[in-house]
């Protein structure tokens, strides 16, 4: 048990002994002074019988000055904190409208090209398939001359949704022109391409698309075509082109056959 003359340090910052003193001493009632004043958001004025003491209100004025310097920091550095935020968050929307389309959000047709560039190359030093898909919006001259330019858009955004929600985590798609789009099947050979291209077609064919005007339903024709593990020359646009076109030759047959249907290119050719 503490003799009744003891003071305590413990709410002195730095102490944990017990300082055997007379009583409270000025040197003591000085320090706890200041450690409250550092703890409190507004330090009061001193107390009457310290602020008799002229260093002890000098302290005090050098504590708020301090105190008005720290929040003062403070504020600019939050501030430099925003303001890289938001830079960073213009760079990010700048580098994704160079690499998307601006209508759907899918990639553009030359950020496709290029990641599709170094995927193959990284799937065929694995000696892995690829899938790629061409997919055309079926009647969709008609259907703009019918429901107006605005509803067609609608439709480019409801397609590229659509999709979104089908793709696995490594696929990827691009807008390739107008009402055209290109899939990547990452690690796809052909009955896995085929497979995905088809709940793509059956889920854009039995959802509708609302407009203004009502429910409209719509439908795309898809080709589908694989890389070749046998590839010997480098991957390029070249070899990218060939697959694309082999894909679109199918999707080709699909609209000559009667559209909203998948095709797949033979793979012995």
């Amino acid at each position: 048990m503490a003799k009744p003359n003891t003071v305590k340090a413990g709410e002195t910052p730095g102490f944990s002994v017990e300082l055997d003193v007379p009583g409270p001493s000025p040197v003591h009632l000085v320090l706890e002074h200041i450690w409250k004043l550092l703890k409190e958001k507004d330090p009061p004025s001193l107390r009457q019988d310290l602020a008799q003491i002229p260093l002890l209100e000098a302290i005090h004025h050098e504590l708020l000055a301090l105190r008005s310097m720290a929040e003062s920091l403070q504020s600019e550095v939050n501030q430099r904190n925003s303001t890289v935020i938001a830079l960073q968050q213009r760079e990010y929307r700048f580098r994704f409208l160079a690499a998307h389309d601006p209508l759907t959000g899918a990639m553009n047709r030359a950020s496709f090209m290029e990641r599709a560039n170094r995927e193959l190359s990284s799937a065929l030093a694995t000696r892995t398939t690829c899938g790629i898909v061409m997919m055309d919006i079926d009647y969709f001259k008609r259907f703009n001359d019918t429901w107006g330019h605005l509803a067609g858009d609608e439709a480019l955004r409801f397609v590229v949704k659509v999709i979104a929600t089908i793709l696995r985590k490594n696929d990827f798609m691009g807008r390739y022109g107008g009402e055209e789009f290109v899939f990547f099947f990452n690690g796809a050979d052909m009955p896995t391409s085929v497979a995905i291209a088809e709940r793509i077609r059956e889920t854009i064919a039995s959802t509708p698309i609302n407009l203004e005007s009502g429910s409209v339903h719509i439908s795309a024709s898809f080709g589908v075509a694989v890389t070749s593990v046998d590839f010997e020359g480098p991957v390029g646009d070249e070899y990218i082109d060939r697959i694309i076109n082999n894909a679109d030759m199918a999707m080709y047959q699909a609209k000559k056959a009667g559209r909203n249907r998948v095709v797949a290119f033979p793979e012995d050719d």
